[in-house]
């Protein structure tokens, strides 16, 4: 009896230690990489220091031509939005960014699924921000999100089991999908084949989700120092009443704190367009430079009004 209770303390020893080792080597390994997603990622979090930066989710990263924006507001800038991340995952982006920076302009793309409806799997958004985790206010949200990241995070290989055969690949053979060097934007290349419907239709019961308006309040809370612009950028479909109402609570929070709320929802200009989409929500390049275009505009005019863009 005494010699199975030892060893099975020195197998545990064994797995807490082959545990430690590999969960760093993977963490030191993912720090490294430099191009590709990953490379994004470790630029948004550890470096970034952009007067102009874009939050939100794919329709961010595919809407958002930051080369055309930056050109315009003569600022650098920077597209971190990502493919399925809301409001927590822009919240953990921005927080890390404040670490050391401070930026001029902040956009956030507003999606209500991933922003402020009770909708999904909130612990989806934070499969990216596991590797992130000792950083400064993640594990209070990782915790709200789920209590029993309490235990999981113990592990330091669970902190990589979503992505370290891919960081390990890049990393040893240095191959990756090379990204057009966009400013973080990732423009779409496809067109719209045939329409889906023309209604996108909202919930007849709006439920909004306690923990997504908790770090949208923070998320304010942090571009303080920084003019946000709030934005819902184009899709193909038309919009009913009630799909409107949705963001109705960011757009009274908007309107409270003097935050420029823009709505590009049932845009004439871009409603039923082909041409400009890749998919009924997504805009495929074409309509990423003519949407930014469009935003540049907006937010110039407003930017000149408050003294920080001088008249050409």
């Amino acid at each position: 009896m005494k010699k199975i209770i030892i060893r099975s303390v020195l197998l545990l020893g064994l797995i807490i230690m082959g545990d430690f080792i590999v969960g760093h080597a993977l963490g030191y390994i993912t720090e490294t990489i430099k191009t590709g997603g990953q490379g994004r990622d470790n630029y948004i979090c550890n470096e970034c220091k952009d007067a102009i930066l874009v939050f939100g989710s794919s329709r961010a990263l595919h809407h958002y031509d930051v080369p055309i924006l930056s050109d315009s507001l003569g600022m650098t800038g920077y597209n971190c939005g990502a493919d399925g991340c809301g409001i927590l995952s822009s919240y953990a982006r921005l927080k890390m960014i404040r670490e050391r920076h401070v930026p001029k302009i902040i956009i956030l793309d507003l999606v209500t699924g991933y922003d402020v409806l009770k909708k999904g799997d909130n612990s989806q958004q934070l499969a990216w921000l596991k590797n992130r985790f000792d950083r400064e206010g993640m594990a209070e949200l990782f915790y709200d999100v789920d209590p029993s990241y309490k235990y999981k995070m113990l592990s330091s290989c669970y902190r990589y089991n979503s992505s370290f055969i891919k960081s390990l690949f890049v990393y040893l053979t240095g191959y990756t999908i090379e990204e057009e060097n966009m400013m973080g934007y990732v423009p779409s290349h496809t067109k719209m084949r045939s329409p889906l419907r023309k209604i996108e239709k909202g919930a007849k019961d709006i439920k909004y989700d306690p923990i997504k308006l908790k770090y949208m309040d923070r998320f304010f809370q942090l571009a303080e120092k920084s003019h946000l612009y709030v934005v819902q950028s184009p899709i193909w479909y038309e919009c009913d009443s009630a799909k409107s109402k949705e963001a109705q609570i960011i757009k009274d929070l908007c309107k409270r704190k003097g935050i420029p709320f823009i709505n590009f929802t049932n845009n004439p200009k871009f409603m039923f367009v082909d041409s400009l989409f890749a998919d009924g929500k997504h805009m495929n390049a074409n309509g990423a430079a003519e949407f930014t275009k469009e935003l540049a505009k907006i937010i110039k005019k407003r930017e000149r009004e408050l003294g920080n863009i001088q008249e050409e």
